[in-house]
Protein backbone atom coordinates (compact mmCIF):
# COMPACT_ATOMS: atom_id res chain seq x y z
CA UNK A 1 0.00 0.00 0.00
CA UNK A 2 1.30 3.47 -0.92
CA UNK A 3 1.99 5.60 2.13
CA UNK A 4 0.81 9.20 2.58
CA UNK A 5 3.32 10.69 5.02
CA UNK A 6 2.31 14.06 6.47
CA UNK A 7 4.38 16.72 8.22
CA UNK A 8 3.09 20.01 9.55
CA UNK A 9 1.31 21.82 12.35
CA UNK A 10 -2.20 21.79 13.83
CA UNK A 11 -3.86 22.43 10.46
CA UNK A 12 -2.36 19.29 8.96
CA UNK A 13 -2.93 17.27 12.14
CA UNK A 14 -6.58 18.40 12.34
CA UNK A 15 -6.70 20.09 15.74
CA UNK A 16 -10.16 21.45 16.48
CA UNK A 17 -12.13 19.83 13.67
CA UNK A 18 -14.20 18.02 16.31
CA UNK A 19 -16.02 21.31 16.95
CA UNK A 20 -19.75 21.35 16.22
CA UNK A 21 -22.19 24.28 16.53
CA UNK A 22 -23.48 24.53 20.09
CA UNK A 23 -20.47 22.75 21.60
CA UNK A 24 -19.18 24.24 24.84
CA UNK A 25 -15.52 25.08 25.27
CA UNK A 26 -15.24 22.35 27.90
CA UNK A 27 -16.60 19.77 25.44
CA UNK A 28 -14.27 21.09 22.79
CA UNK A 29 -11.19 20.72 25.00
CA UNK A 30 -11.94 17.01 25.48
CA UNK A 31 -12.10 16.20 21.76
CA UNK A 32 -9.92 18.80 20.02
CA UNK A 33 -6.91 16.48 19.59
CA UNK A 34 -8.72 13.14 19.34
CA UNK A 35 -6.52 11.05 17.04
CA UNK A 36 -9.35 8.92 15.66
CA UNK A 37 -11.36 12.01 14.74
CA UNK A 38 -8.42 13.86 13.19
CA UNK A 39 -7.24 10.83 11.21
CA UNK A 40 -10.74 10.44 9.76
CA UNK A 41 -11.83 14.02 9.04
CA UNK A 42 -8.61 15.98 8.43
CA UNK A 43 -7.81 16.76 4.81
CA UNK A 44 -4.91 14.29 4.91
CA UNK A 45 -7.26 11.63 6.33
CA UNK A 46 -9.93 12.29 3.72
CA UNK A 47 -7.38 12.02 0.91
CA UNK A 48 -5.79 8.87 2.36
CA UNK A 49 -9.20 7.18 2.49
CA UNK A 50 -10.23 8.34 -0.97
CA UNK A 51 -7.08 7.05 -2.65
CA UNK A 52 -6.55 3.97 -0.49
CA UNK A 53 -3.31 5.25 1.06
CA UNK A 54 -1.76 4.38 4.40
CA UNK A 55 -2.13 7.48 6.57
CA UNK A 56 1.16 8.15 8.42
CA UNK A 57 1.14 11.42 10.33
CA UNK A 58 3.90 13.44 11.99
CA UNK A 59 2.01 16.74 12.10
CA UNK A 60 1.49 18.05 15.63
CA UNK A 61 -0.45 20.95 17.07
CA UNK A 62 1.92 23.80 17.87
CA UNK A 63 4.73 22.21 15.90
CA UNK A 64 7.61 24.23 14.50
CA UNK A 65 9.36 23.77 11.18
CA UNK A 66 12.39 22.63 13.16
CA UNK A 67 10.40 19.87 14.84
CA UNK A 68 9.05 18.60 11.55
CA UNK A 69 12.53 18.58 10.05
CA UNK A 70 13.74 16.50 13.01
CA UNK A 71 10.91 14.00 12.54
CA UNK A 72 11.76 13.72 8.84
CA UNK A 73 15.46 13.15 9.58
CA UNK A 74 14.54 10.25 11.86
CA UNK A 75 11.93 8.60 9.59
CA UNK A 76 12.68 5.76 7.17
CA UNK A 77 11.17 6.87 3.87
CA UNK A 78 10.47 4.35 1.13
CA UNK A 79 10.37 4.61 -2.63
CA UNK A 80 6.80 5.30 -3.71
CA UNK A 81 5.85 7.35 -0.65
CA UNK A 82 3.82 10.53 -1.14
CA UNK A 83 4.79 13.27 1.31
CA UNK A 84 2.60 16.19 2.36
CA UNK A 85 4.74 18.80 4.09
CA UNK A 86 3.20 21.97 5.51
CA UNK A 87 5.44 24.93 6.35
CA UNK A 88 4.24 26.72 9.48
CA UNK A 89 5.01 30.00 11.26
CA UNK A 90 8.69 30.90 11.51
CA UNK A 91 8.11 32.26 15.03
CA UNK A 92 8.23 28.79 16.59
CA UNK A 93 11.03 26.46 17.56
CA UNK A 94 11.98 23.63 19.87
CA UNK A 95 14.84 23.10 22.29
CA UNK A 96 16.22 20.08 24.12
CA UNK A 97 15.27 20.15 27.81
CA UNK A 98 17.87 18.00 29.52
CA UNK A 99 16.04 18.08 32.84
CA UNK A 100 12.97 16.46 31.31
CA UNK A 101 14.83 14.57 28.58
CA UNK A 102 12.45 15.86 25.90
CA UNK A 103 12.38 18.37 23.08
CA UNK A 104 10.22 21.26 24.27
CA UNK A 105 8.31 23.37 21.77
CA UNK A 106 7.83 27.09 22.20
CA UNK A 107 6.41 30.14 20.43
CA UNK A 108 8.26 33.43 20.37
CA UNK A 109 4.98 35.00 21.53
CA UNK A 110 5.69 33.39 24.92
CA UNK A 111 8.14 36.24 25.49
CA UNK A 112 5.13 38.44 26.31
CA UNK A 113 3.77 36.25 29.09
CA UNK A 114 6.44 33.91 30.48
CA UNK A 115 8.04 34.44 33.89
CA UNK A 116 11.83 34.37 34.16
CA UNK A 117 11.82 34.07 37.95
CA UNK A 118 9.45 31.07 38.12
CA UNK A 119 11.03 27.66 38.74
CA UNK A 120 10.62 25.17 35.91
CA UNK A 121 7.82 22.68 36.55
CA UNK A 122 9.21 19.21 35.82
CA UNK A 123 5.75 17.68 35.42
CA UNK A 124 4.30 19.92 32.76
CA UNK A 125 5.61 19.97 29.20
CA UNK A 126 3.77 23.27 28.60
CA UNK A 127 5.48 25.34 31.27
CA UNK A 128 7.40 28.29 29.84
CA UNK A 129 9.42 29.81 32.66
CA UNK A 130 12.86 30.20 34.17
CA UNK A 131 15.77 29.65 31.79
CA UNK A 132 13.52 28.82 28.84
CA UNK A 133 11.72 32.13 29.27
CA UNK A 134 15.08 33.92 29.31
CA UNK A 135 16.12 32.04 26.17
CA UNK A 136 12.93 33.04 24.34
CA UNK A 137 13.21 36.70 25.33
CA UNK A 138 16.85 36.80 24.27
CA UNK A 139 15.97 35.14 20.96
CA UNK A 140 13.26 37.71 20.25
CA UNK A 141 15.60 40.56 21.16
CA UNK A 142 18.73 39.54 19.28
CA UNK A 143 18.59 36.21 17.46
CA UNK A 144 15.45 36.00 15.32
CA UNK A 145 14.91 37.26 11.79
CA UNK A 146 11.78 36.22 9.84
CA UNK A 147 13.56 36.87 6.56
CA UNK A 148 16.51 34.69 7.54
CA UNK A 149 14.18 31.90 8.66
CA UNK A 150 12.43 31.97 5.27
CA UNK A 151 15.79 31.98 3.47
CA UNK A 152 16.90 28.89 5.41
CA UNK A 153 13.57 27.18 4.77
CA UNK A 154 13.98 27.68 1.04
CA UNK A 155 17.34 25.90 1.01
CA UNK A 156 16.07 23.12 3.25
CA UNK A 157 13.16 22.57 0.87
CA UNK A 158 15.63 22.37 -2.03
CA UNK A 159 17.72 19.84 -0.12
CA UNK A 160 14.72 17.61 0.65
CA UNK A 161 13.49 17.88 -2.94
CA UNK A 162 16.83 16.48 -4.10
CA UNK A 163 16.68 13.69 -1.51
CA UNK A 164 13.11 12.70 -2.38
CA UNK A 165 13.90 12.68 -6.10
CA UNK A 166 16.81 10.30 -5.52
CA UNK A 167 14.61 8.02 -3.38
CA UNK A 168 11.71 7.90 -5.86
CA UNK A 169 9.38 9.81 -3.54
CA UNK A 170 6.79 12.44 -4.52
CA UNK A 171 6.55 15.46 -2.20
CA UNK A 172 3.97 18.25 -2.02
CA UNK A 173 4.99 21.35 -0.06
CA UNK A 174 2.56 24.03 1.06
CA UNK A 175 2.65 27.19 3.12
CA UNK A 176 0.04 26.63 5.81
CA UNK A 177 -0.77 29.87 7.62
CA UNK A 178 1.05 32.55 5.65
CA UNK A 179 2.52 33.15 2.22
CA UNK A 180 6.32 33.15 2.51
CA UNK A 181 8.38 35.08 -0.01
CA UNK A 182 11.12 32.59 -0.86
CA UNK A 183 14.03 33.78 -3.00
CA UNK A 184 12.47 31.81 -5.85
CA UNK A 185 9.46 29.55 -6.07
CA UNK A 186 10.37 26.16 -4.58
CA UNK A 187 9.85 23.09 -6.74
CA UNK A 188 6.82 20.98 -5.75
CA UNK A 189 5.18 23.86 -3.83
CA UNK A 190 1.38 23.90 -4.13
CA UNK A 191 0.02 26.88 -6.08
CA UNK A 192 3.61 28.06 -6.37
CA UNK A 193 2.97 30.95 -8.77
CA UNK A 194 0.07 32.47 -6.82
CA UNK A 195 0.61 35.48 -4.59
CA UNK A 196 -1.38 34.12 -1.65
CA UNK A 197 -0.74 30.38 -1.94
CA UNK A 198 -0.97 29.43 1.76
CA UNK A 199 -3.89 27.21 2.82
CA UNK A 200 -5.34 29.84 5.16
CA UNK A 201 -5.50 32.49 2.44
CA UNK A 202 -6.81 30.05 -0.16
CA UNK A 203 -9.56 28.86 2.18
CA UNK A 204 -10.61 32.49 2.53
CA UNK A 205 -10.38 33.20 -1.18
CA UNK A 206 -12.49 30.26 -2.38
CA UNK A 207 -15.22 31.36 0.03
CA UNK A 208 -15.30 34.97 -1.14
CA UNK A 209 -13.01 36.78 1.31
CA UNK A 210 -10.41 38.65 -0.73
CA UNK A 211 -8.65 40.96 1.76
CA UNK A 212 -5.63 38.67 1.80
CA UNK A 213 -2.94 41.33 2.23
CA UNK A 214 -3.16 40.68 5.94
CA UNK A 215 -1.12 40.42 9.12
CA UNK A 216 1.07 37.38 9.73
CA UNK A 217 -0.96 34.68 11.46
CA UNK A 218 0.95 33.08 14.34
CA UNK A 219 -1.85 30.63 15.37
CA UNK A 220 -1.16 31.04 19.06
CA UNK A 221 -3.99 29.74 21.25
CA UNK A 222 -3.96 32.73 23.61
CA UNK A 223 -4.40 35.22 20.80
CA UNK A 224 -5.39 33.32 17.66
CA UNK A 225 -7.57 36.17 16.38
CA UNK A 226 -4.50 38.05 15.19
CA UNK A 227 -5.48 38.65 11.57
CA UNK A 228 -8.54 39.40 9.47
CA UNK A 229 -8.41 36.11 7.61
CA UNK A 230 -8.80 33.92 10.69
CA UNK A 231 -11.49 36.24 12.08
CA UNK A 232 -13.49 35.83 8.88
CA UNK A 233 -13.13 32.04 8.79
CA UNK A 234 -14.24 31.81 12.44
CA UNK A 235 -17.28 33.97 11.78
CA UNK A 236 -18.29 31.76 8.84
CA UNK A 237 -17.94 28.32 10.47
CA UNK A 238 -14.87 27.42 8.40
CA UNK A 239 -12.71 27.70 11.51
CA UNK A 240 -13.91 26.97 15.02
CA UNK A 241 -14.54 29.88 17.43
CA UNK A 242 -12.37 28.50 20.25
CA UNK A 243 -8.99 28.17 18.54
CA UNK A 244 -9.39 29.26 14.93
CA UNK A 245 -8.62 25.85 13.45
CA UNK A 246 -10.48 24.57 10.37
CA UNK A 247 -13.77 22.79 10.95
CA UNK A 248 -14.84 19.60 9.15
CA UNK A 249 -16.24 21.81 6.40
CA UNK A 250 -12.93 23.63 6.19
CA UNK A 251 -10.99 20.37 5.94
CA UNK A 252 -13.26 19.10 3.14
CA UNK A 253 -12.39 22.22 1.19
CA UNK A 254 -8.69 21.83 1.97
CA UNK A 255 -8.91 18.27 0.65
CA UNK A 256 -10.45 19.65 -2.56
CA UNK A 257 -7.45 22.00 -2.92
CA UNK A 258 -4.84 19.29 -2.43
CA UNK A 259 -6.62 16.47 -4.31
CA UNK A 260 -5.42 17.37 -7.86
CA UNK A 261 -1.81 17.33 -6.70
CA UNK A 262 -2.15 13.94 -4.98
CA UNK A 263 -3.85 12.60 -8.11
CA UNK A 264 -0.86 13.76 -10.15
CA UNK A 265 1.53 11.97 -7.76
CA UNK A 266 -0.34 8.69 -8.30
CA UNK A 267 -0.14 8.74 -12.09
Amino acid sequence: MTRLVSFGDSWTFGVGLSWEPGMTQEEYQITKKDIDITNKYSFRGLLAKEFGLENINFAVGGSSNQRQLRYAHEFEFKSGDIVLWGITSTARNEIWNDRRKIYQSYFLQHARTCQEDTALDNKSDKTISGDLCKHIKMTVKSFYSPDEEVRRLYHRIKHWNDYFKLKGIKVLWYDTLNHHNYESNPENMLYTDEKYRDLLSRLCKVNGFTRLDDKYHFSWSRGFRDCGRIEWLSENSLANPFSGHPTKKGHRQLADMVRPFVTSCLR
